[in-house]
């Protein structure tokens, strides 16, 4: 399941908002359906199940904004007193464990504020289509029409493949992922799956036995200034780097490529020096280059590729942010070429009934990082005024819980990046090792980055 907390700054109408739930799910039943097995893989059902549960919390709103909602500090600074894991339990209040639902919504009533809690089934959605659901709520809410729902068409046995927009125009130096590089990046089969499973029990085993560090979950602000401060510095760095005859970095990285880069950082500054291979794996939406549904419809899907990086711990180490970030700004620009999206889409089709994992290189304690970015929605522009108990006072967002609960064991390390509603900055829910969240504070010298 994918999890999006909302902590909305009113006091919500439950009535209205269990009604609205309802209205929803009339309109788009895939929402009220199940997820069961038909051998394999999952397949989805249609229905009218409202999942919908409400209850009274005794906090107000300034219980979470003296944690750190909106913090004011200019660098990077772990929120300890915002418990991730205390969040989610509040968010997610009598959700089973394998719930089969495909969609549900908890809402916790405080003194003077709502946490307004979606899940979706993850086999359905992605983070794009999450948003895009709470956003018809939201639509719904306000009596604005919503589009007409779709079957997506690969739920109807045609290839997403065939859809893919061929590029106007392409840069010859981005060279584009073909199918062999595509299959490569994947673990299949038995046998390699079984190798994996192994490695990862054998790694909790030994954090277990304290003979080496846990991962341990935070979350962390990043503030605008800062984060385009070091973009600024980067592409000034960039831009005086000799040109190669084969690029390995692209000059222009975004802020997402930039956090990314950094987080690498926190993770492998207190490692010990080798050239142990690590695997950077960041979540790619491929709707950009797939032909899209008829004007006023809509389908709810899970649009993601994944792009890997092969990186190294003293690569890591060593680079500055700049070179990291433009490595990974040229890793994006490769994946979602549409001819390497098309390639990647034709990988996942044509090994659809098995189960497919990451392709880790190295075996030690953590070979692989996983970062998914939510920085481009805009949760600042959803409006909840229309269920609101005081109807002339607005109903803002005012901070995003962002889960896969599949992701909470933190096996490896990885984190979720979102865009602050409020003062533009950046939130980080992240994992690491309790020594690289100390050094939290020397990475946040822009000097040194």
């Amino acid at each position: 399941m994918v999890f999006t907390g909302l902590i909305i700054d009113a006091r919500l109408d439950v009535n209205i908002l269990r009604r609205t739930t309802a209205e929803l799910v009339k309109a788009w039943p895939v929402l009220g359906g199940k997820l069961y097995r038909k051998d394999r893989p999952w397949a989805l059902s249609t229905g009218s199940i409202v999942d919908f549960e409400s209850r009274e919390g005794h906090q107000d709103l300034a219980y979470w904004t003296q944690r750190g909602i909106p913090p004011s500090a200019p660098r990077p600074t772990i929120m300890d007193k915002l418990s991730p894991q205390e969040l989610d339990d509040t968010f997610m209040f009598n959700v089973p464990a394998k719930t089969t639902n495909v969609f549900l919504v908890r809402a916790t009533m405080l003194r003077d504020a709502t946490m307004l809690c979606f899940g979706l089934s993850h086999h359905l959605a992605d983070g794009t289509a999450s948003y895009d659901v709470i956003r018809a709520y939201c639509d719904l809410l306000a009596g604005r029409p919503i589009a007409a729902l779709l079957l997506p068409p690969d739920s109807q046995g045609k290839r997403l493949s065939d859809r893919v927009t061929p590029a106007k125009t392409s840069d010859p130096s981005v060279r584009r992922i073909g199918y062999a590089e595509h299959l490569a990046n994947f673990t299949i089969g038995l046998w390699p799956v079984l190798l994996l499973l192994v490695s990862v029990a054998w790694n909790l085993l030994l954090r277990r036995l304290g003979l080496q560090e846990d991962l341990e979950e935070r979350y962390v602000y990043l503030p605008a200034e800062w984060v385009g401060a070091v973009r600024k510095r980067a592409l000034e760095t960039l831009s005086m780097l000799p040109a190669d005859p084969q690029p390995r970095w692209d000059s222009q990285p975004t802020k997402n490529n930039i956090i990314n880069a950094w987080f690498l950082k926190t993770i492998y500054s207190t490692v010990a020096r080798s050239n142990a291979p690590v695997d950077f794996y960041g979540p790619l939406s491929y709707r950009p280059v797939v032909a899209p549904p008829p004007p006023g419809h809509y389908w709810i899907h899970n649009s993601i590729g994944l792009l890997r990086e092969k990186l190294t711990v003293a690569q890591i180490q060593q680079e500055s942010v700049a070179t990291l970030a433009g490595r990974l700004r040229l890793a994006t620009l490769r994946y979602t070429t549409p001819s390497s999206i098309q390639a990647y889409l034709r990988v996942c089709e044509d090994h659809a009934g098995r189960r497919v994992l990451p392709n880790i290189q190295g075996r030690g304690t953590t070979p692989m990082v996983m970062v998914t970015p939510w920085t481009g929605f805009d949760f600042s522009a959803l409006d909840f005024s229309a269920a609101s108990s005081a109807p002339s006072r607005p109903a803002q967002v005012v901070f995003v819980n962002a889960l896969v609960r599949e992701m909470r064991e933190g096996v490896w390390p990885s984190a979720f990046t979102l865009k602050s509603v409020q003062g533009g900055g950046y939130w980080l829910r992240g994992w690491n090792t309790p020594s690289g969240w100390r050094n939290l504070d020397r990475l946040g010298d822009i000097d040194v980055l």
